[in-house]
């Protein structure tokens, strides 16, 4: 196990653990005044959050429509040119181009040094790490620490028990393109490349281990399809990294950008957002639009999904002091713990919904108008058949 001396100055003083080779567990009895004190907090939290919940909301609704009128206007002004020589006379112009794409030098790593002989390669860091979870609450509550690989960072300044510290990334994940990657005669660059899917493994080699332990200055090992930075796979040590390459192998690709002289860059709309498209294989500049609607709007779906979590936790969190001071009594705790998820839930089904609306009307209006319109002749229908008299049976 990696401990390192506590730099948490907030740290619960507790005995130091003693864990085994895995992962261990340190109970920590909470108090009342300890709980009262993170409620205190978690409504400060709710207070913020509720509105900032609304507010992304709001900013995802109208950067859905930004990006879909940019793709729409990208989709009405592009032109598939032919890629037997580059047309000067359409630069600064949206353009789409399919067919064979090659690179001379590939893509390559710029951090590290290490190169591959496809249009894009993608650089995944994983760094070994504390994770804290709680579990259970007041005299029974206790603070368990797992080790794990993550691609994301884990903040261990805020860890409640000293000695799970995390160091800083030496390095992070990220994608590169083939600078010199044309389809025929026509440059695509870097900016379109790096976009590619990369999904073919890049196996690992000493070359690739040489250029990690020159740009880290750390030892590094093969194991498993996988460069390990660290002493050794065996016994991974906390701060150890795991470095994976995926690429995009030459071969028919797809783009969609602003022509330059040294290649494709995103095409500015006049809808605000950038347009920058770029897929495997050959296919027309429809399919391509039409694929970054679809994207678009899963990534619309996501965080409506996202905003709506967060409001729920504000709204809960405003309730925190009552559940604490209700679990005094017995039986009314949880009763009344069910009872606020209940108005939490409720408030966020009305409070998320109408801030969608809002931005709707908006950003949207004609839509919303048009829904608006339904909804008023749905009812007046259904008002209208509950008034029509009935017959009077003979």
């Amino acid at each position: 196990m990696d401990q390192g001396p506590g730099r948490n100055d907030g740290a619960i003083p507790l005995p130091a653990p003693e864990p085994d080779e895995a992962d261990h567990a340190v109970a920590a009895p909470q108090g009342l005044a300890e709980r009262l004190s993170g409620s205190i907090g978690s409504l400060v939290a709710g207070l913020l959050l509720v509105p900032l919940a609304c507010l992304g909301l709001m900013w995802n609704e109208g950067h859905a429509v930004r990006v879909a009128r940019s793709l729409a206007e990208a989709g009405a002004l592009v032109r598939t040119v032919p890629t037997d020589r580059r047309d000067p006379a359409l630069d600064g112009m949206p353009v789409h181009l399919t067919g064979p794409a090659t690179s001379a030098t590939g893509a390559a790593d710029t951090e590290v040094g290490l190169r591959s002989r496809g249009l894009a390669l993608a650089r995944k860091v994983e760094m070994y790490q504390w994770r804290e979870s709680e579990q259970g609450s007041g005299s029974e509550r206790r603070f368990v620490y797992r080790r794990e690989w993550s691609e994301q960072p884990i903040e261990s300044a805020r860890f409640r028990v000293a000695g799970h510290d995390n160091p800083p990334f030496l390095l992070r994940s990220r994608s590169f393109g083939a600078a010199d990657a044309r389809v025929d005669a026509v440059p695509v660059g870097a900016a379109a490349t790096e976009r590619l899917p990369a999904q073919a493994v890049l196996p690992p080699d000493e070359a690739g281990a040489g250029a990690l332990r020159q740009a880290l200055g750390r030892p590094v090992r093969l194991s498993a399809g996988a460069y390990h930075v660290g002493a050794g796979p065996e016994a991974p040590r906390v701060g150890d990294l795991r470095v994976t390459y995926t690429q995009a192998p030459e071969g028919p690709a797809s783009f969609l950008g602003r022509q330059e002289a040294g290649g494709l860059a995103p095409y500015r709309a006049a809808g605000g957002a950038e347009v920058l498209l770029a897929a495997l294989g050959t296919h027309p500049a429809e399919a391509l639009v039409a694929r970054g609607q679809a994207d678009n709007r899963l990534r619309t779906w996501l965080l409506r999904g996202l905003g709506l979590l967060f409001l729920f936790l504000g709204f809960s969190g405003l309730f925190a002091p009552v559940n604490v001071l209700a679990r005094l009594v017995p039986l009314l705790g949880p009763l009344l713990s069910g009872v606020t998820a209940v108005v939490a839930l409720a408030a966020t089904a009305l409070v998320g919904p109408a801030v969608i609306g809002a931005a709707w009307i908006a950003h949207r209006p004609l839509v919303a108008a048009a829904i608006a319109a339904g909804a008023v002749l749905s009812a007046a229908l259904l008002l209208g058949l509950h008034r029509r008299p009935r017959a009077v049976p003979a």
